[in-house]
């Protein structure tokens, strides 16, 4: 079998048949494929649904759990995976028609252990609102040299990685995080070997009012930027256990250190809450300012605010103005 689709699922009712569907309308035989839906306790009627119209599809499978957040859910599907790659799908995205068989036959002929594929955000109404795409230029690369060359997404969504691959190196998802993409594709660039990007729009991301980054419950704001410092540390952890490897560890804790920042100003933090934060960090060594980020908007941020203290004060009210309700 050459592919297994792994899809969580948690109050998507509304979504689901559309991302099933988008998979089993797309180009490759039924045979090759196979649709692992991970049921992480879900309080609505996801399951009851999926079950009544997809009764009759072989080669899909529902297995239920108690919640372990996506991260968990991802865990499941990667243990109980039979296909050759694995593509890890969120119930409310799905995926462009006639492009599986393309990506995954590429992966397959370049014996790769990810090939990184292109995305876009759509809003509810369809409209695209971004569009990622890359290209290696059928570019093999090991994954510090694919990270600092040709990399363009965090996200584990627009990527097929080899099952070996992942089983072999114990490359799993943190439980019930936040951010658990940035988290392990840091730790699935330092393993791998074989890395290609392609051009191929593949993937469509909804972008929703209530995703985590849009959310506006004050708790989901508040674990998004506890989980973006625990990342920091996990990140670190890793820093101070390998060789040879400053630039990419300064990029990645320099982006979470920009990140976290920002998520303080979006949650109303004050100045000097901001500014103890900073201590704090600094004090535990995870204060990262002085590399250049791949994300230009966090780059900026870096050298105009985090460089400067002073000039902090400013973003506030900045970010207050830019974002006021009309």
């Amino acid at each position: 079998m050459k592919l297994s689709v792994i899809i969580p699922v948690y109050n998507v009712e509304k979504y689901v048949i559309r991302c099933i569907n988008s998979v089993i309308q797309n180009d490759l035989e039924a045979s090759a494929y196979e649709i692992i839906i991970v049921d992480d306790e879900s309080p609505d009627d996801s399951v009851k649904t999926i079950k009544s119209h997809f009764q009759d599809v072989a080669n899909l499978k529902v297995i239920s759990q108690k919640n372990k957040g996506l991260g968990g859910a991802r865990n499941t599907g990667i243990l109980n995976a039979k296909g050759t790659f694995l593509l890890f799908l969120d119930a409310d995205d799905y995926l462009v028609p006639n492009t599986l068989s393309q990506i995954v036959n590429q992966a397959i002929a370049s014996q790769v252990e990810v090939l990184e594929f292109g995305a876009q955000g759509v809003l509810e109404n369809g409209a695209v609102c971004y569009t990622l795409s890359n290209s290696s230029n059928a570019l093999v690369l090991d994954g510090i040299g694919y990270y600092q060359k040709v990399r363009y997404a965090n996200s584990a969504c627009n990527k097929l990685y080899s099952t070996d691959f992942l089983r072999n190196n114990q490359l799993f998802f943190e439980e019930q995080l936040y951010i658990e993409d940035f988290e392990f594709n840091t730790r699935v660039f330092l393993q791998a070997k074989r890395m290609l990007a392609v051009e191929t729009i593949v993937g469509q991301f909804l972008q929703t009012p209530n995703s985590i980054t849009r959310n506006s419950s004050l708790a989901k704001k508040e674990k998004m930027q506890n989980d973006i410092e625990r990342v920091m540390v996990i990140t670190n952890q890793l820093y101070l256990k390998s060789a040879n490897q400053d630039a990419f560890f300064k990029e990645r804790l320099g982006f979470l250190t920009a990140t976290l920042v920002v998520q303080m100003i979006k949650n109303q933090s004050d100045y000097k809450t901001i500014l103890l934060k900073i201590e704090y960090l600094k004090a535990k060594k995870l204060f990262f300012v002085n590399h250049k980020l791949f994300d230009r908007s966090k780059n900026l941020f870096r050298i105009l605010f985090l460089k400067h203290s002073l000039l902090l004060k400013l973003a506030l009210p900045l970010y207050r103005f830019l974002n006021r309700k009309s």
